[in-house]
């Protein structure tokens, strides 16, 4: 799942100040400044509320976030799920499939969300999904990579050294 201007919604914890933007600058009001609510693109604070509210709201919901890897939060119980974070994608997984569509039904009740379905491609890896196994591919990540080192051209060999 994508949440969609995830930024916009982290709440800022100090005071920010910003110019009147221009073309909306109020008449009467020249030189003045405005304070900000909530974080807006570019400023660098505004990764950091996200994450904050992302946390905070998954807390809420009886995730605990992994000692291990801070971007990983699990559900306790026999259903549990597991949600991986990156900035503003999330990655969901668990045994239980009417659990996970109720997780996604919470979630997108608290923020605006895109929802891809099966993981397919992410990272750069792809993912493939079928009859009970899950495999993952990166060679359009290396091809990726191979491409912008100028390498496209060079003949592929199984070893590359004798």
């Amino acid at each position: 799942m994508d949440v969609k201007s995830a930024v916009l919604n982290g709440d800022l914890l100090e005071e920010v100040y910003v110019h009147q933007p221009p073309g909306f600058e109020q008449p009467n009001s020249a030189g003045m400044v405005l304070r900000l609510n909530k974080a807006l693109y570019g400023l660098k604070q505004a990764p950091r509320a996200w994450n904050a509210k992302l946390d905070l709201e998954l807390c809420r919901l009886g995730f605990k976030k992994s000692e291990e890897e801070h971007a990983v939060y699990r559900s306790e119980g026999e259903s549990f799920l597991i949600v991986g974070v990156y900035v503003d994608d999330l990655i969901i997984c668990g045994p239980d499939r009417n659990r996970i569509d109720s997780f996604k039904q919470q979630i997108m009740k608290l923020f605006k969300m895109s929802d891809f379905g099966l993981l397919s491609y992410y990272l750069g890896i792809e993912v493939a999904q079928k009859n009970g196994e899950i495999t993952i591919c990166s060679s359009a990540y290396a091809a990726k990579l191979v491409g912008q080192c100028g390498l496209s051209d060079c003949k592929p060999t199984d070893t590359p050294m004798e």
